[in-house]
This record gives C-alpha cells, sequence and structure tokens, in this order.
C-alpha cells in the first residue's frame, strides 16, 4: 500500500504464487487482473491453509475492486476439473494455448475494456517447460518468447498497467547456465519497456 500510495509502479519479484492475492489486495480502486500461468492456482482452502500458490486466485476472486480475472496460458492436466468449473462461474476468462495460437497472441484481449486499469501476474511456467529447467512445475506446450512477448505488449498498449509480479523462479533447479533466471530477467525487463 506505501508504494501504490507514492504513485509508484510496485514489480514484486516471487517467490511462488502466494505473493499475489496479498499484492493485488493493496490496491484500493477497481482493477483487471491477467494472470499468466500453465496452471489456474484455484484450489479449494483445505486444512486450514488458505493462503498457498494454489488457492491464490480464488482468493482475489473475492476482492470487491477485481473487475475480472483474465487466466492465460493455462494448460496443465494437474488441475482439478471442479476447480476449473469454479472459476469460470465466478466469472473467469480463461484463454488456453491453443485459442492463443489461433487468434494470434495479440488479439485475445477482445473481452478487456480498452485503457482500464490492470494488474499483471506472470509465472515462469507459462513458458514451455523445454525453456525453463529451473521450474518445479514447468508443463509442456507453452508459450515461446515471441508469444509472451506479443501478448505482453499488446495487454500493455490496450490496458493501463499498475503493477505486476514475477514468479516461481528457483535457482537451485536452474541448469549451469542460468537460462531460466536469465529469461525471467529478461521477461520482466521486457515488460517494463512495453509499459507506458
Amino acid at each position: 500500500k506505501k508504494i501504490i500510495n507514492q504513485k509508484a509502479l510496485p514489480i514484486v519479484l516471487g517467490g511462488d504464487h502466494t505473493i499475489t492475492y496479498p499484492i493485488v489486495r493493496a490496491f484500493n480502486t477497481p482493477i483487471h487482473v491477467v494472470q499468466f500461468d500453465a496452471h489456474i492456482d484455484y484450489t479449494k482452502v483445505t486444512e486450514g491453509m488458505t493462503y498457498t500458490n494454489s488457492t491464490s486466485f480464488r482468493l482475489l476472486h473475492k476482492l470487491e475492486h477485481v473487475k475480472s480475472l483474465s487466466q492465460v496460458g493455462i494448460r496443465s492436466m494437474r488441475d482439478i476439473k471442479s476447480d476449473v468449473n469454479d472459476a469460470i462461474d465466478n466469472g473467469s476468462k480463461i484463454i488456453r494455448m491453443n485459442e492463443i495460437r489461433n487468434k494470434g497472441a495479440e488479439n485475445i484481449w477482445e473481452h478487456l475494456p480498452e485503457g482500464e486499469d490492470c494488474y499483471v501476474t506472470i509465472d515462469i511456467d507459462a513458458y514451455d517447460m523445454s525453456l525453463v529447467p529451473g521450474c518445479v512445475s514447468a508443463e509442456p506446450n507453452g508459450f515461446n518468447f515471441e508469444e509472451l512477448k506479443m501478448s505482453l505488449k499488446s495487454l500493455s498498449n490496450k490496458m493501463n498497467v499498475k503493477g505486476f509480479d514475477f514468479v516461481e523462479v528457483n535457482p537451485k533447479l536452474d541448469v549451469g547456465t542460468n537460462v531460466t533466471s536469465y529469461l525471467g530477467a529478461l521477461t520482466v525487463a521486457m515488460f517494463l519497456g512495453f509499459i507506458d
């Protein structure tokens, strides 16, 4: 809240996807949320574990100032069908990889109102698993670099990006060249360059 009240752009590097809920909760004006991820992260709260990386977006959907949730790149077979159904029933717009490739990454935002505020969260596993060895939850058939670049560029052209986070890089799992960490840093710098 201190960062937002200073009119600064919050850029938060995780950690895992647990961080997104408290960040978005700190905003006090209406905002759209866009999640780039392989997984829906919409698990029900169980055994008293409320704030976890898998419950973040179910919790986020309960915040009154969140106008919409777009979940982009979702493709994991580990997601439970009832969680996906709950997300859709609660208003999520789920954009899968086949839709992104059929329409073109720059043409997937027709559901968002131009010029309104949005917060973006990017999980490294949005990228295809072949690109991110330093990610514990990587999945096949994800974004290549150009696809994610065009998605972020077109989103920043349409919406007023008020902040973003980047999560789930695990340097201890990365290969000797640190390619996952490099790709993560490059993605953050690239997205910053797109935001006015």
